[in-house]
């Protein structure tokens, strides 16, 4: 069965430590023996944590044995369950390009196999980051453009010479965390204020050359299904309505739907709620609901945003994957 969002919170805590989650499949098998992957659809842009529906059907007598899945040619998870098809929620899987291969074998032995190119985004961050190629640093995380909260991860890599003595993180100029004896810097930026803000990593190789590398970040306050606003008791839930929003998480809908939302438990009058298909508004509303239809919306699988704003200028935001007219 679909996850649904009133779970969503434990399966998102439930990735940090178990990165992959098997469901049965909604995708229909194929009316001859093979595999048939029905989401993400070919070259489509997905949010992370991305989601592969496929099914299968085995030759006459035969049942599947085994499936092993590989992402750009890394061996990513197997199952011997014996289904015939399974929707894998596979948070490895991180921004960039990728290309899934599903293989499946049967109890005769016959291999079946289905790919799919598509690409991730959001908040997917790679685990490595590659060391600069030259002296200096590699700043790798948060990547530019990113909208995040006030407080998210920081990852960097520095090359001295001979090697490197201490990274450091600034955040508008204050310093947040040093360590000491790394090239591969991991640390957690926080902020205050909602707006720009000047994130630096500073190096210092054991010759005593200096390095930096600066970017400036946009922070904003927000509430998503179950968070509380900076500095809130741990009690609050204000949001979106977990099981409010329609359609739900790696839905199949037509061309044509109905997008519904609820905040709850507001401590501010919202006054703006956007619904964006990819980065196009298709509805609006002034308040805390919203029941809108969409009209001729694009074939295939993409990118749902809901964002909301209250009096005090808080957003709330939540974001995840749609497919549009994706035969299934």
């Amino acid at each position: 069965m679909r996850v649904e969002y009133r779970f969503l919170f434990v399966l998102l805590i439930t990735l940090l430590f178990f990165p992959l989650t098997l469901a049965d499949a909604e995708c229909a098998a194929p009316d001859n023996p093979g595999l048939r992957i029905c989401s993400p659809t070919a070259n489509a842009t997905v949010a992370y944590v991305p989601s592969i529906d496929f099914n299968t059907t085995p030759t006459f007598g035969a049942s599947i044995v085994k499936f092993a899945a590989y992402d750009n040619n890394r061996k990513t998870w197997e199952d011997f369950s014996g289904l015939t098809g399974e929707t894998a929620v596979d948070a490895s899987i991180k921004n960039g390009f990728h290309t899934v291969v599903i293989n499946a074998w049967d109890s005769s032995g016959r291999l079946y196999q289905g790919r799919v190119s598509f690409r991730v985004t959001g908040d997917g961050f790679p685990f490595v980051c590659a060391s600069p190629s030259t002296l200096g640093i590699n700043f790798c995380e948060p990547p530019a453009g990113a909208i995040l909260s006030t407080r998210y991860s920081v990852s960097a890599t520095a090359k001295g010479t001979p090697s490197i003595a201490a990274m450091r993180l600034y955040v508008d100029g204050q310093a947040q965390d040093t360590q000491p004896q790394v090239s591969q810097f991991n640390s957690t930026a926080a902020v205050h204020t909602q707006g720009d803000h000047r994130i630096s990593i500073v190096a210092w190789d054991n010759s005593g050359h200096v390095f930096r590398n600066t970017r400036i970040l946009h922070s904003v306050y927000t509430y998503g299904y179950f968070d509380c606003p900076p500095k809130g008791n741990d009690h609050c839930t204000p949001g979106f309505s977990p099981d409010g929003v329609v359609p739900q998480q790696d839905s199949y809908v037509d061309n044509s739907f109905t997008i519904m939302a609820n905040i709850l438990q507001n401590p501010h009058p919202i006054i703006a709620m956007n619904a964006y298909v990819d980065n196009a508004i298709v509805a609006t509303s002034n308040g805390p609901t919203m029941i809108s239809p969409v009209e001729n919306a694009p074939n295939g699988t993409h990118i749902l945003t809901l964002q909301a704003w209250d009096t005090e200028g808080v957003m709330y935001r939540i974001q995840y994957n749609i497919n549009i007219n994706v035969p299934h």
